[in-house]
């Protein structure tokens, strides 16, 4: 159970003979009194002492955390799942939230941090570290609760893992078909985890787009909300899926779910559902927008096109976390190839 702690606080006014009494009481319970001539007196008294306790007062990493989750929504702004994610981390990073933020001195940080190493995976701790080091530094920088940041110095342990094992091509040949198979027949779930190959969509933009979304026709498919400003953008979709996603989206209106309401795990267990019924090795929905990178940068597309096909900043996370490795290099290779022949580049 988390520890019970006193506040210094303010009690009152009491009536006290023909005067009105406040108490005050410190940290240690110890208490002093102070009296005044009207209620009235000794209720703004009151109001301004509390003002100045609470701003002397240590807050609690329970107290912080609050204040920085209405920051991050409010002034911010950021989505409402991103928020949770954040908050989960910090309370994995931080399990005793009573304690005060005076008390997380660099050695606890520390101690802390090791913990976390022992039970999350590399990206886990990786990740939560990152959180709880940022929302230190909002503690000290923005909010002056601290002078230092006690996780200045800490760094992660382990090398992250970058990319995720991918379907080969005849493999992906074989998903695809059984994919529009099931596309044929109206299946929803079919049809979404072909945009995850075919357009290199996120789970969270599958799950999110709505009927409006698919535009011209269905030649077109905009996704104008996203994690970052790269992530907004407008994607041609390929002939094979347009009257698939014209089936979803017939007889709905322009703001209904284009494939329904869904958790955002849903393209996952669908891209997994046909690796079973493909007889391939079972990859992840995520898996898929990397496949749709190592495709497209083998047939030559570019790598800044590629890049903003999946909403990325910069086509160095293209490369780092979703190309297959050495596929860049065949590209080129093939290019050089082709100049060499008498062709275009």
């Amino acid at each position: 159970m988390p520890r019970q702690r006193s506040a210094a606080r303010v009690l009152g006014p009491y009536p006290n003979r023909d005067k009105w009494r406040l108490v005050v009481r410190d940290e240690r319970g110890a208490e002093s009194f102070v009296s005044y001539a009207t209620k009235e007196e000794a209720e703004r008294v009151k109001l301004a002492l509390t003002g100045e306790l609470r701003q002397r007062q240590p807050r609690t990493i329970a107290e912080a955390v609050q204040a920085y989750e209405l920051y991050l929504r409010d002034v911010k702004q950021n989505k409402p799942t991103s928020v949770r994610t954040t908050i989960i981390r910090l309370r994995t990073f931080f399990p005793d939230d009573e304690l005060t933020l005076a008390e997380i001195t660099p050695r606890r940080a520390a101690s802390m941090h090791l913990i976390l190493t022992r039970a999350q995976s590399v990206d886990s701790q990786r990740n939560i570290l990152a959180e709880a080091r940022t929302f230190l530094k909002w503690c000290v920088q923005t909010k002056k609760w601290l002078a230092t940041n006690p996780l200045a110095d800490i760094q992660g342990v382990g090398k992250r893992r970058h990319g995720k094992p991918q379907l080969r091509i005849d493999e992906a040949r074989r998903w695809l078909a059984v994919a529009s198979q099931l596309a044929e027949d109206g299946d929803a779930g079919a049809i979404a985890a072909m945009t995850t190959l075919l357009l290199g969509l996120r789970s969270s933009e599958v799950i999110q787009r709505e009927v409006r979304d698919l535009d011209d026709g269905g030649r077109q498919l905009w996704i104008p909300d996203s994690k970052t400003l790269a992530g907004r953008r407008r994607l041609e979709v390929p002939e094979v899926l347009q009257p698939h996603l014209r089936g979803l989206s017939e007889a709905k209106l322009p703001n209904a779910p284009l494939f329904g309401h869904h958790w955002r795990d849903w393209p996952r267990k669908q891209v997994k559902r046909i690796c079973e019924l493909a007889k391939v090795p079972t990859v992840c929905a995520h898996s898929m927008r990397g496949l749709h990178s190592t495709l497209a940068i083998e047939a030559g597309t570019t790598a800044h096109v590629v890049a903003s096909s999946l909403g990325h900043e910069s086509p160095a996370v293209t490369f780092r976390s979703y190309v297959a490795p050495g596929t860049a290099q065949r590209a080129n290779s093939r290019r050089i190839l082709t100049v060499l022949k008498g062709g275009q580049r």
